[in-house]
């Protein structure tokens, strides 16, 4: 439905002038939003096209499509966990561990599609006010984790003896940990937005707008249900852990999206 709106809109924005096509782009502050451990704000960018219908020459009602991408930093300063577990050798035992410094970076891009309406003034500089919401629906995602330090170890209540070595059991004190990069799967976004600022009317038919944009998520996009350890002991091969999001084992949630910053818009009519 929206490719056949926008390519109406572009073969008869000539012909009829209470239609628009218009490209855009924004930026640069684009993150992840959440709850637990600080989060560090990072940058993005969108691109995108729009279709507007106009009811009068001040009021439009449009819809489009997006590519928007996040970037966000999570930090702890120390993280800690420990669960009951089995070794290789059928022992049983509570695997522990302690991370100094941990950061986990996360990388999305959604395609988002928003719908809303416009006022602006009369004139040939207007001044413009749009608001609406968007639905955003994950394109791809990934995490990666670094630690200053990773402590793992082993205690046997029924040896009374917790174990820091050996590594190649899974016990022992790494520095720079680095791991690599996992795929982050996350659910449909609803987010409200709002965006004002100049548009600048040039001849009989094309605009320029420059104005400030903010896109706020409304819901949780990764809610799992089943926790995870945020370091995995693994039995068949204890040298090799396995390493999970903090939004897996729960130390952060309320995954929200947030956008905002410049945004610039070239329209045909």
């Amino acid at each position: 439905m929206i490719t056949a709106l926008l390519t109406a809109g572009f073969n008869s924005y000539g012909q009829d002038k209470k239609q628009e096509f218009s490209i855009s782009v924004g930026g640069p502050f684009s993150f992840v939003k959440s709850t637990g451990g600080e989060y560090v704000p990072g940058n993005g960018v969108s691109a995108g096209l729009r279709y507007s219908y106009y009811l009068n020459e001040g009021l439009s009602i449009g819809v489009g499509v997006e590519y928007q991408t996040y970037n966000t930093d999570i930090k702890f300063g120390s993280i800690s966990g420990r669960y009951n577990a089995v070794d290789a050798e059928n022992e049983s035992f509570q695997f522990r561990y302690k991370a100094a410094n941990l950061r986990e970076e996360q990388k999305l891009a959604y395609i988002n599609v928003p719908i809303g309406i416009q006022f602006e003034t009369p004139g040939t500089t207007k001044l413009y006010l749009a608001g609406g919401f968007k639905i955003g629906f994950a394109s791809s995602g990934s995490f990666q984790t670094k630690m200053d330090n990773l402590t793992t170890s082993g205690y046997y209540p029924q040896y009374n003896v917790e174990l820091f070595s050996p590594a190649f059991a899974g016990f022992a004190s790494t520095n720079d940990l680095k791991t690599s990069k996992q795929d982050l799967k996350t659910d449909v976004s609803y987010s409200a937005t709002v965006e004002t600022g100049l548009k600048q009317v040039i001849g009989s038919t094309n605009s320029i707008y420059i104005g400030l944009y903010l896109d706020y998520g409304l819901n949780n996009i990764y809610d799992k249900k089943e926790a995870k350890n945020l370091v995995q002991y693994n039995p068949d091969l204890p040298v090799e852990l396995k390493y999970n999001s903090v939004f897996d084992s729960g130390a952060s949630h309320n995954m929200r999206l947030v956008s905002y910053g410049l945004k610039i818009r070239f329209a045909m009519r």
